[in-house]
């Protein structure tokens, strides 16, 4: 076993003990100990689903380029991607179903679908797409390595049809200006891939169970191009949407925007989302030394980080700006205002199921040996003669 998972197995456990405390307040008080509201609906939760299963979708991309487009050198990365992208969208589908008012009525989306509604649609699409990962398990522990091409294709429609359809969730909402843009869903299906391909290279760096030989280090020069490219990608993306909305001058979308920029919350603007997730990797990626596999594994794990304050931002800006700026004066109670911070309720339970995924993820590449590059793979190459760093330090103890 890993020295990194031995660490992290017992904190993890732990961690989903106190989730669990979280979802048995959820279970036994339904929304009481919540700060939602009439006004501010969703809340951590739902930005907190957006991310994870954008951080789903972006794994797979490397199971596409890998099994659907033949990259032989993404073989290593397209087995970590193919774990990942089930626990995250697992762990996103658990908090958005935490989310609703009335959990036990989530079948009727299956028994009694709105067939104009994208909610709907989209509950489809999810569980078509779960099924692709479970399936490609079955056909790497089987040797039906045959199955694998036909779906990845599959899953990566999917992908894109379900990435695109997050931001279309939102960007059809005509009465809220600060979401309705045709951007939208191009903004979160490519946000998608960035999140999604950085915290696969963040797992190669600190769990991977083979040497540090020529294939590891061509497959992180790739996704170290891959991560740089995306990264400026959604710069150009996010430019476009701010810039046309401020020149239009929509009142409601600038007071969302400075909201964002110079709130309560301005932090996770500025530090999470702009430096920890934008400036910070683009240091560790863009020098010389961009290309050692200790600063691509960190700069990873600073974009998944700072992609999770995106689409906290993405959410509360839109709901927080009133439809009738008198409307929170009008009605003054605990659960009519515009303002929101989320409970120890609401903490408790989206890191435990966080962290009941990654903890998922660990005994999966433990205790699965195809997920090890041990079939399929590669010849060994003898390693270079420099060992790895602390951080690239992945083998079995």
């Amino acid at each position: 076993m890993l020295r990194s998972t031995k660490i992290l197995i017992p904190i993890l456990a732990a961690v989903v003990f106190l989730g669990a405390i979280g979802a048995w307040d959820r279970l036994a008080n339904g929304k009481m100990n919540l700060n939602f509201g009439s006004y501010i609906p969703w809340g951590l939760w739902v930005g907190l689903y957006i991310y994870l299963v954008g951080l789903s979708g972006g794994a797979f991309l490397l199971v596409f380029l890998r099994q659907g487009l033949g990259l032989r050198f993404l073989h290593r990365a397209s087995l970590y991607a193919l774990p990942i992208a089930l626990v995250t969208l697992g762990a996103g589908l658990a908090l958005v179903w935490a989310d609703l008012g009335r959990m036990e009525r989530f079948y009727e989306l299956y028994t009694r679908p709105n067939p104009v509604s994208l909610l709907a649609f989209m509950v489809w699409i999810y569980t078509l797409y779960a099924l692709v990962p479970v399936l490609m398990f079955y056909a790497l522990a089987t040797g039906k390595e045959r199955w694998l091409k036909g779906l990845s294709i599959l899953g990566f429609l999917l992908v894109v049809t379900f990435g695109g359809g997050e931001g279309a969730l939102f960007g059809v909402l005509g009465a809220k200006p600060y979401w309705n843009s045709g951007l939208l869903p191009i903004r979160f299906l490519f946000s998608a891939f960035l999140s999604g391909v950085a915290l696969v290279a963040f797992a190669l760096v600190l769990f991977r169970h083979w040497p540090a030989d020529r294939e590891h280090e061509e497959t992180m020069g790739f996704l170290r191009c891959l991560i740089l490219a995306l990264l400026g990608l959604n710069l150009l993306i996010e430019f476009a949407e701010y810039s046309v909305a401020h020149y239009a001058a929509v009142p409601a979308i600038v007071e969302s925007h400075r909201l964002m920029v110079f709130g309560p919350y301005w932090w996770v603007f500025w530090i999470v989302q702009i430096a920890i997730g934008l400036l910070a990797p683009a240091a560790l990626l863009l020098p010389r030394w961009g290309s050692r596999p200790s600063n691509i594994g960190l700069a990873g794990l600073l974009i998944a980080v700072g992609y999770a304050g995106t689409k906290q931002n993405a959410i509360l800006p839109g709901l927080a700006v009133p439809d009738f700026r008198a409307l929170p004066g009008a009605f003054v109670h605990e659960r009519l205002s515009v303002a929101y911070f989320p409970s120890l309720t609401d903490w408790l339970l989206a890191i435990g199921v966080i962290a009941s995924a990654a903890l998922a993820f660990l005994i999966a590449i433990e205790a699965l040996p195809f997920l090890r590059g041990e079939r399929g793979g590669h010849p060994v190459i003898h390693p270079p003669a420099t060992g790895p760093t602390p951080l690239e330090e992945g083998r079995p103890t």
